[in-house]
């Protein structure tokens, strides 16, 4: 299902529609596609980018590589002023895929990707529980990922 993107016209839509499929897509056979010229696609994709609203990356689906520990936790932060501190220390931990500021009983919600379960309790214990101001953390595994919502947007 596409959905119109606020604040976009019809054109970067159709661009970003395009390159959700492939993000690698050259801006000729983009072009050709949507029948306009390479330097349009060249521009609409910078402006994109530069203003922050489309980002290109590469993503790694735990389950078909060697990481088979996929995990959802959520962080409680004391005292509360604390909280920006402490996602920017998460932030640096490689095996986070996922950071965000939360409303509701947590505080910060990430997604952890490691190897196995031993790893993965590796992280918790010397990387986030070690964080000055991480009061109380929940892990939820996630057994199978059955949809990413990166292609419905």
């Amino acid at each position: 299902m596409n959905v119109s993107i606020r604040g976009l016209d019809t054109f970067d839509q159709s661009l970003v529609e395009l390159l959700k499929v492939d993000g690698r897509r050259s801006f000729t056979d983009i072009a050709q596609e949507l029948g306009v010229a390479v330097s349009t696609v060249r521009n609409r994709y910078n402006r994109l980018v530069k203003e922050g609203v489309l980002h290109i990356l590469g993503w790694v689906d735990p389950i078909k590589s060697d990481f088979k520990a996929y995990n959802r936790v959520t962080i409680e932060v004391r005292p509360s002023s604390k909280i920006r501190k402490v996602a920017d220390q998460l932030a640096q931990i490689p095996e986070i895929s996922f950071l965000a500021l939360t409303s509701g009983t947590s505080d910060i919600e990430i997604n952890l990707v490691c190897r196995d379960n031993e790893h993965l309790l590796r992280v918790m214990n010397q990387q986030v529980h070690t964080i000055e101001g991480v009061f109380k953390t929940e892990s939820t595994v996630y057994y199978e990922v059955c949809k990413w919502a990166f292609h419905d947007v």
